[in-house]
């Protein structure tokens, strides 16, 4: 499904930072710490947190827009995208809160081409979610790259499956295409499920995310599909310690061109 595609303001990087192409996968909790208890929001720690790391494209979850619980006039991922000098894309998954609730990308290169997908689930269960995959195609100075950013059901392999397999499809669309995917799999690197998923494991021991306060499990993930994988060199895969603003740590990584 195409979407209008929202944007901000964009600062391209120049000189060495060009040659680089820095990457954010963050589960935001819908700005709301955990120290403060659900009801308070704090997007300007997030924000903090990314101007902090600058990186060039960030996949965002957890994404509140027009909700009661975090303000009727607040649309998380323009406000996020404003705050950090980026374009932005959101992708709703599912009503919540009188409001929409679902994934996002920042972006600090032009976005050419964006998508929203929702992602089903088959297991019936009451409290099953639907989610979502915000898609969108980037010109950087390392040529055109697609992003995505991608949340799991929290409850059952058997809808994490049925997801991985929605985001297989929406991955070999962009098969001729470096892909980069950030993402809360809500699942450890060895669950099975996530070895259905069309993309390399970046990792063999994955920093940890999950919970912020004293993390002691992997749920978040960069990972590239086989084209992006011969085009470009992963440097620094790791955590940012950040206990605050979210009860997931952010995930970050660098890339530079294969030669």
């Amino acid at each position: 499904m195409a979407v209008l595609l929202h944007t901000t303001a964009f600062a391209q990087s120049g000189g060495a930072a060009a040659q680089r192409l820095k990457v954010m996968t963050y589960n935001i909790r819908i700005a709301s710490p955990p120290s403060k208890g659900w009801g308070y929001t704090d997007l300007p720690a997030i924000a903090a947190v990314i101007n902090r790391e600058q990186p060039d494209l960030v996949a965002l979850q957890e994404v509140d827009a027009f909700t009661d619980r975090s303000g009727k006039q607040s649309h998380q991922a323009r406000e996020l995208g404003k705050l950090t000098g980026m374009e932005y894309h959101f992708a709703k998954a599912i009503d919540r809160s009188n409001g929409d609730y679902g994934v996002a990308v920042l972006s600090r290169y032009p976005i050419e081409k964006a998508e929203s997908f929702r992602l089903s689930t088959v297991s019936g269960h009451p409290e099953a979610e639907t989610r979502a995959a915000a898609v969108v195609t980037v010109r950087t100075p390392m040529g055109r790259v697609v992003f995505i950013s991608a949340h799991l059901d929290h409850l059952s392999d058997a809808d994490r499956s049925h997801q991985i397999g929605q985001l297989n499809n929406i991955l070999h669309r962009y098969r001729k295409r470096p892909v980069i995917l950030g993402a809360d799999l809500n699942a450890v690197p060895n669950n099975p499920v996530i070895s259905q998923l069309k993309l390399a494991m970046p990792c063999t021991r994955c920093p940890l995310t999950f919970p912020a306060d004293h993390p002691d499990r992997t749920l978040d993930y960069l990972m590239l599909n086989q084209r992006a994988g011969k085009a470009f060199e992963r440097h620094n895969y790791h955590a940012v310690a950040e206990h605050y603003a979210s009860d997931h740590f952010p995930l970050v990584m660098e890339l530079t061109m294969n030669h």
